[in-house]
């Protein structure tokens, strides 16, 4: 059974993740600049970090900067799913195809196999998660980005999941990583858009961006967190529930149809994350 402790962390980090994407997709103006705008909050939430607690340990290092690049994958397959198709099919195809992928890959590369209970919450998770985000009408880019993004999600959740076990210390990991997971892509819009073409999107939306950008690092930092006290797939898999909290907030505040299939879906995704909780 999962520590009470890490099920209250994980399902925290889960509202806070559906949150920010939901802020993203909302987002009228251009969604890279929002990112760049995200990625400068979420280095600063990392530089509070590094003054309260330092440097990682060296052999923490090739996975903070293995994350990293696959951040940068993960964040440009995401803005361009969600300027491609509806939050609710992106969103959820991304975050379902995930939990399964590392549950495999954590038994290959952690020697993690999860209980009868865990592994059918697994399956549940992931299987409810589909059902609320497939649909049949999308536009093929849409579920081609979300795709790409899901497997770039699978990649690091392993990689950070092994690196803050062997750094021993959420916080050290996190205050780099955030920096090296963050910046990058802040770095990298400015460039293409150069500053006149940055500075005058960005006019008026720099607080709910930074926060934001604050907000994702510090709820990724729970998951780390719950993932030293916890197997890596079932936990990667019970942050999914934020596709429960993703369509609620995506049918309340932007008016997206959710159709009676994805709420079927989403008692599926409750059930599975009962299981995992408690089986």
């Amino acid at each position: 059974m999962i520590p009470l402790s890490a099920l209250a962390a994980t399902l925290l980090s889960a509202l806070i993740h559906a949150s920010w994407n939901l802020a993203l997709k909302g987002s009228a103006g251009d969604r890279m600049v929002d990112v760049a705008i995200m990625g400068i909050g979420g280095s600063l939430f990392g530089l509070v970090l590094i003054a309260l607690f330092g440097a990682p340990v060296p052999a923490a290092w090739p996975y903070i900067l293995a994350s990293s690049a696959v951040h940068l994958v993960y964040w440009t397959a995401l803005t361009k799913g969600y300027g491609a198709g509806d939050m609710s099919h992106v969103y959820t195809i991304a975050r379902g195809i995930a939990p399964a992928l590392v549950t495999v890959a954590a038994v290959v590369f952690a020697s993690e196999v999860p209980g009868w209970g865990q592994g059918l919450g697994v399956l549940a998770i992931s299987a409810g998660v589909m059902l609320v985000g497939v649909n049949r009408h999308a536009p093929l880019a849409a579920t081609g980005w979300a795709l790409l993004t899901g497997a770039a999600i699978a990649v690091y959740s392993l990689v950070d999941a092994l690196g803050v076990r062997i750094n021993d210390d959420v916080f050290s990991y996190k205050g780099w990583g955030a920096i090296f997971t963050f910046l990058p892509i802040s770095l990298f819009v400015l460039f293409r858009r150069g500053p006149t073409g940055f500075i005058a999107p960005a006019n008026g939306r720099w607080r709910r961006g930074l926060f934001a950008g604050a907000i994702s690092s510090a709820g990724f930092m729970l998951v780390l967190w719950a993932q030293m006290r916890a197997p890596i797939g079932p936990i990667t898999a019970l942050r999914e529930t934020s596709v429960l909290f993703g369509a609620a907030l995506a049918a309340l505040l932007l008016k997206e149809t959710v159709t009676p299939r994805r709420w079927a879906g989403a008692l599926v995704v409750c059930a599975g994350a009962v299981l995992i909780g408690f089986a």
